[in-house]
């Protein structure tokens, strides 16, 4: 179209990847009569630095250079939470009594996963996971009646002393120490509304029945969104979490999670025969991918990452 007329043109377009655009970027600068330009979010002064810094708390590294910095980031390729660093993100956490706990599930059935946690300060604390091989959800219901026990607040049994006096200071205190009632978040899988591990009920059907005949233990909320965000947004979002742009490391794992840091070490991105990378997860190894995938419902759900103008999630479960 420009041959005949001896025309100019400018190919403008923002990165998304390795992709056709990054090709003609490239070509573009071993070419006498071509330019190349990259202008960053900052030199268009259109979006505030405040607004900047904000993006770069709450996006992963590679993801702010691509949509602020004009970086050309391959982010489909090799591992999947490329973020995850043992050294920053693992280390030993204890159970806070005046926080909420948060469970997040994965309702595959082999192994079905989940885990526990807490949040602080925008702080995600992952201190439990559960592995069950060849389960249902209402087996992993009653594995989290189990592992929450030891955080009911209440004393050891022993018997009252004899003394009249100190018995009443013994029942005074022994009052103080009633079980107190357990807040928790349910997060997971959106398709675990139509999905039956049971003969009859679905797996979030069976989640709400297991917390009403526990009234006394727990106070729970089912955080599940209507549909379940793109896998690779789900990830883009663990990442963040893990280490964003900014420098904060935000999820924190404790060392017993064995399979929640095996998945962030190990999950990759499938790959074509010709090795090319495709936008679903490597899923060959039974083992890998459920732990993470719970977590990555939780993070999808509370930190989110920021959606173009006008967009908006779903209605929640409750």
């Amino acid at each position: 179209m420009l041959s005949d007329r001896q025309g100019g043109a400018l190919f403008i377009g923002t990165p998304r990847g390795r992709n056709h655009f990054f090709d003609l970027y490239e070509a573009a600068q071993g070419h006498q009569n071509w330019a190349a330009f990259q202008f960053t979010t900052a030199q268009g002064r259109n979006v505030s630095l405040e607004e900047l810094e904000s993006a770069s708390q709450e996006m992963d590294e590679r993801i702010f250079r691509q949509e602020f910095e004009a970086s050309f980031q391959n982010l489909g390729a090799g591992r999947a939470y490329y973020a995850f660093e043992n050294l920053h993100n693992v280390r030993s956490l204890r159970y806070d009594p005046k926080l909420p706990l948060f469970w997040a599930l994965d309702f595959n059935m082999n192994p079905l996963c989940s885990v526990v946690g807490q949040i602080s300060n925008g702080h995600l604390r992952i201190l439990d996971e559960m592995i069950l091989p060849d389960s249902h959800t209402l087996a992993t219901c009653e594995e989290f009646l189990s592992r929450t026990k030891r955080w009911l607040i209440a004393p050891e049994p022993f018997e009252p002393p004899e003394d009249e006096a100190m018995r009443e200071v013994f029942e005074d205190v022994l009052r103080q120490y009633q079980p107190s009632v357990l807040n928790v978040y349910v997060y997971g899988d959106a398709t675990g509304e139509q999905r039956k591990t049971s003969a009859s009920r679905t797996d979030w059907q069976i989640v709400k029945d297991f917390f009403g005949r526990y009234p006394e233990r727990f106070k729970a909320q089912l955080r599940v969104p209507s549909s379940n965000p793109p896998v690779k947004d789900r990830i883009n979002c663990v990442n963040a979490m893990l280490h964003n742009h900014a420098g904060e490391h935000r999820l924190l794992i404790d060392p017993k999670c064995k399979e929640l840091i095996k998945d962030l070490e190990q999950v990759c991105w499938k790959a074509d025969p010709n090795g090319n990378q495709l936008s679903d997860l490597d899923k060959s190894d039974p083992m890998r991918t459920h732990s993470s995938d719970a977590i990555g419902y939780l993070i999808a759900r509370e930190f989110p990452m920021r959606a173009p103008g006008g967009e908006r999630g779903g209605p929640a479960i409750v």
